[in-house]
């Protein structure tokens, strides 16, 4: 598990602290801004939408439209008290579909919305919501005294949500959490924020201007999200999570007089692709990557390209940094990377509880390893280009490989 991963729910955290002290705030609100509040949301969702479009987004986009959707029915349904059995019918359903639809959401793959099954998510999702809201207008008495007792609301005294609903949306963060902390699911973030932020919503419903606050700081957590995501696209690589090229590039431009930079090559990569395949080699690039992003000493670690990668120290020397790529060299050489032998596989459930037990399920499982070479080169002054400090590193790399590999050089 990769605990770091929750690192990603700080914002927001923080801007859900904000809403509860804007909430609050907006009870002093002039008249004047009412209106503008009310309609913030909208505002704010039809962004987050539109990003979605652009981006391609299919989940986020369904989840904006069934926020935007239950925000429009607690302002046009809601407003009167549930002792009304219409307006309990119309916030059970809302208490009862959303955690569901968010679970569904975390669950089936992101495939584009732009395609015939981003428009069956669309619809299926939504007119769920809208005929169930139809539907219910038609209910009879049998059936609200059913939901009152399934759903029972207000089970203590300022908390509105039912004990079912609530653990329904608790379930949801946790499988959320979950999912982030396991896989650093993006849509994961978002699920966390949207929960947090609607449960909290329904439970404290009776408070006022507490939708349209929360509703519109939700909507601009999803906006930051959204960019980040876009963020990550454009500047990290994909294969190791590493910063990639772009921000390499734009890292340079703002070095100042004093800065090492050390060029990184994994030997004899070609070599071990054709032996290997390129499935390993692409575990071997991962492994070496995370080895590399762990470089102490304030280092930034980018992936150069290929099997290159490339790490830069402000206001350093090169006797300062030596030791922290030494320790990164020496990590990755003292590093076996399990080889599976997908060949070697069980076929079938009873063909593996065959071997389970058996001498050969204990065999030593084949590992590989491999080394790098690395090539450092500092700035002299506030003359020195970057690039050509970057060239001379990779000058001192070239050097490590003809002296053998598996060293440091400059």
């Amino acid at each position: 598990m990769y605990w770091p991963n929750l690192r990603r729910i700080t914002i927001p955290l923080v801007l859900f602290v904000l809403a509860l002290f804007l909430r609050g705030y907006s009870e002093k609100m002039p008249t004047a801004y009412v209106g503008l509040v009310l309609q913030l949301p909208f505002v704010l969702l039809f962004i987050v939408s539109a990003l979605c479009i652009y981006y391609n987004r299919s989940r986020l986009f369904v989840s904006c439209l069934t926020l935007g959707l239950i925000f429009y029915l607690i302002q046009t349904q809601l407003q009167s008290t549930l002792n009304d059995p219409s307006t309990l019918m119309v916030y059970s359903l809302i208490t009862l579909l959303h955690p569901l639809s968010l679970l569904f959401f975390l669950l089936v793959p992101e495939r584009g919305l732009k395609n015939r099954y981003g428009l069956i998510l669309n619809l299926s999702v939504l007119g769920t919501f809208i005929v169930s809201v139809i539907l219910f207008h038609y209910f009879d008495e049998e059936l609200v005294v059913f939901i009152g007792d399934w759903l029972q609301v207000k089970p203590f005294n300022g908390y509105v949500l039912s004990i079912t609903a609530s653990t329904c949306y608790l379930f949801v963060f946790t499988f959320a959490l979950f999912r982030l902390i396991k896989r650093n699911d993006d849509f994961a973030v978002i699920t966390v924020s949207i929960t947090l932020f609607t449960f909290t919503v329904l439970a404290f419903l009776d408070m006022p201007n507490i939708s349209s606050v929360l509703f519109s700081v939700s909507a601009l957590s999803l906006i930051i999200s959204m960019l980040g995501t876009s963020y990550a696209m454009a500047y990290r690589d994909d294969l190791t999570g590493l910063l990639g090229r772009r921000a390499l590039n734009d890292r340079m431009k703002g070095l100042g007089r004093q800065y090492v930079m050390a060029m990184m090559d994994v030997d004899h990569f070609k070599r071990f692709n054709d032996t290997h395949g390129h499935d390993i080699g692409d575990e071997v690039l991962k492994m070496v990557a995370k080895q590399i992003g762990l470089v102490k000493g304030g280092g930034t670690a980018y992936r150069y390209g290929g099997e290159e990668f490339c790490v830069i120290y402000t206001n350093k020397d090169l006797q300062y940094c030596l030791p922290f790529l030494e320790v990164v060299r020496a990590n990755i050489e003292n590093y076996s990377l399990v080889v599976r032998d997908e060949t070697q596989r069980p076929k079938t459930k009873s063909e593996a509880k065959q071997r389970r037990g058996s001498k050969t399920s204990r065999k030593k499982p084949n590992t590989v390893s491999v080394t790098i070479s690395i090539g450092l080169a500092a700035s002299k002054d506030r003359s020195t280009r970057p690039e050509d400090v970057l060239k001379s590193a990779d000058v001192a790399l070239y050097k490590a490989k003809k002296e053998g590999r598996n060293r440091i050089e400059f």
